[in-house]
């Protein structure tokens, strides 16, 4: 039996070992690994300031390179190392809409009949994200062609230093069958709600 734990997913045993006594998942999913077409807006951005850095790195070398930069040793060299970091910070940029193809294998959202939860795999942590039932407001819905979508939960409110109200929300997605996660949501509030009564 310990053999074949070890051997399955470990979101699945970790959400397992999550659970509370009697607590029951209603739903679980992870993301799709898809690319995020929104993200390369960024690229607007993000192309022209590699570009630069690439350009104003390979300057800095060819001029540490050349016959005046001799005198000044391996100091000529260190100076077009300052442009490393922005590459760097460009192909960042550029890799943001490719992060979901990424980070889809180390997630997983559930329903469970007590509370919402996201469990994420770190480099050398588990991260557990925990909202319970009676935290739940209203829900958003973008649903595509293919039922695969996006749910976003309002979870609370709160006052910033400004006055402003910010609104917390919990968000699941993209899963595939988004619908089904937003009935399942919503079979957790009646369970919720059937409980305090019998608890009144």
């Amino acid at each position: 039996m310990e053999a074949r734990e070890t051997l399955g997913d470990p979101l699945d045993l970790a959400l397992r070992r999550e659970l509370q006594p009697g607590e029951r998942v209603l739903w679980q999913g992870k993301p799709l690994p898809r690319v995020a077409l929104g993200g390369f807006a960024l690229w607007l951005f993000a192309v022209p300031w590699t570009a630069f850095s690439v350009f104003w790195t390979a300057m800095a070398y060819a001029g540490a390179s050349s016959d005046m930069a001799d005198d000044a040793g391996l100091l000529a060299y260190a100076f077009p190392l300052f442009g490393v970091p922005f590459i760097l910070i460009g192909l960042g940029m550029m890799s943001v809409p490719f992060l979901p193809l990424i980070f889809a294998r180390r997630m997983l959202f559930a329903v469970t009949d007590r509370r919402l939860l996201q469990l994420r795999l770190g480099r050398s942590s588990l991260i557990t994200k925990s909202v319970d039932a009676d935290r739940i407001g209203s829900m958003e819905r973008r649903e595509g062609r293919d039922g695969a979508g996006t749910l976003k939960v309002e979870i609370g409110s709160s006052i910033d230093s400004d006055g402003d109200r910010r609104t917390e929300h919990f968000n699941i997605g993209e899963v595939p069958q988004v619908m089904q996660v937003e009935d399942r949501v919503r079979e957790m509030l009646e369970l919720a709600d059937r409980r305090r009564a019998l608890s009144s």
